[in-house]
């Protein structure tokens, strides 16, 4: 992956702190190659002495430093006049969601886990340095209350922060499952070694299938362990969306249930249920980008805020896209407003060009949005969101997911709720 520059555009600068020397020569090395001026510090105290001279776009410090920590220096970051909206990369080894929610009450906006790819580094310095995305200390701040890996928790900081904290938390889970389809292999493996067991008759048979029955247990308690929190951070996030946009609370949540009732209906798998649950929840992330009150706007928007509201699907996808989900989750955000006949955006596509998934999601939205208060409008009904749908079959929508949903309210009684 290499960051892309622009003719004469000053390259964006970056500070690390790092102790090691080994890790911080990787770090620069990786950062320089793909096009970024570095500045390398080797505590929190000499970044925080640099820093005025640096002027950077960006610091990346790790966490546990001798004379300043991490923390520290974050949190001095932090108090600066002039540079305390910079934004802030911690490095951390810690795994404890504790240690990360102390990063974010001291100030940092992300956190990467190590050990790190260098290609996830690198797409999340660039979305970063892309978007603008910093703490400010004038930012309205958000209490999200959830439970991750069965300790309840209180979140306050800013929306896009909170976003940060469940995405590295999503992060480090999927680092997990790795971990996991590695043990899937070994209990394979395993599974293997029993049949010839069984084939020679061998005396070892009875302790190779004790074995056996608890890898698969851990296993099992470790993939309900992953979703189950995977759960709990698709719906945090969600709640950082309405707390930005009060007027459509709910909204995510109501896509979500409807587009799932429409994968069902139209015979989607169990899996294709469970992805397109979590499709729904985020389909608007990227709202998390776009001013609060245009968002909650009384009013009809003029051409510039209708603009920056339609660019959230390409903001969503730009969020989503660095991270692994087994589901198709970044297209389908990023083509919710496309339609078939290609009148759609951002990309005015066209009929297959457009993923299932996004198919799906848009018919679930445009029937949730009319049949739903809005700031600028009573709620429509549910009987103009259905004729709307019907009307644009095969135009605009995809037919088969506007038969199932058309089905669901008229023959199967689903309601909205």
């Amino acid at each position: 992956m290499t960051h892309e520059e622009k003719p004469n555009t000053p390259r964006k600068r970056i500070l690390i702190a790092e102790d090691s020397r080994s890790q911080s020569a990787m770090l620069s090395g990786i950062l320089t190659d793909s096009g970024y001026a570095v500045t390398a510090a080797k505590d929190g105290l000499e970044g925080l002495q640099r820093l005025p001279e640096v002027r950077p776009d960006l610091v990346i410090s790790d966490v546990w430093m001798p004379r300043m920590n991490g923390y520290e220096f974050c949190e001095s970051i932090r108090q600066d006049e002039g540079l305390g909206n910079t934004p802030i990369i911690l490095l951390t080894s810690l795994s404890n969601i504790r240690d990360i929610i102390r990063g974010l009450e001291v100030g940092a906006d992300y956190f990467i886990t190590k050990p790190y790819s260098e290609e996830l580094l690198l797409s999340t310095v660039e979305s970063i340095l892309s978007s603008g995305q910093s703490q400010s200390r004038n930012d309205p701040k958000v209490c999200v209350e959830t439970e991750l890996e069965g300790v309840a928790l209180s979140i306050l900081a800013s929306p896009q922060t909170v976003f940060n904290f469940f995405r590295t938390t999503y992060e480090n889970l999927l680092h997990d499952n790795h971990q996991l389809g590695r043990a899937k292999l070994d209990l394979k493996r395993l599974n293997d070694r029993l049949e010839e067991k069984v084939k020679e008759k061998t005396r070892g048979l009875e302790e190779e299938i004790v074995e056996r029955k608890k890898a698969e247990k851990a296993l099992k308690e470790s993939f309900e362990n992953l979703r189950n929190t995977l759960d709990g951070t698709v719906r945090a996030l969600a709640t950082t969306i309405e707390m930005r946009d009060p007027y459509t609370a709910g909204h995510q949540r109501r896509v979500s249930e409807l587009a799932c009732a429409i994968t069902k209906e139209m015979r989607g798998s169990a899996e294709d249920i469970k992805g397109m649950e979590v499709m729904g929840f985020l389909h608007d992330i990227g709202k998390i980008v776009v001013p609060a009150e245009i968002l909650s706007k009384p009013g009809k928007l003029n051409d510039l805020e209708f603009n920056m509201i339609k660019a959230h699907s390409q903001a969503g996808h730009n969020i989503l896209k660095g991270i692994e989900f087994p589901w198709p989750v970044s297209a389908a955000v990023l083509q919710h407003h496309e339609r078939l006949n290609g009148s759609g955006y951002p990309g005015g596509l066209k009929g297959p060009e457009i993923a299932r998934e996004a198919r799906i999601i848009a018919v679930a939205d445009v029937v949730e949005s009319m049949a739903s208060h809005r700031p600028y409008r009573p709620a429509l009904g549910i009987e103009a969101a259905l004729g709307e749908v019907t009307q644009h079959k095969g135009t605009l929508y995809d037919p088969d997911a506007v038969d199932a949903c058309v089905n669901l309210f008229t023959v199967r009684g689903f309601v909205l709720t």
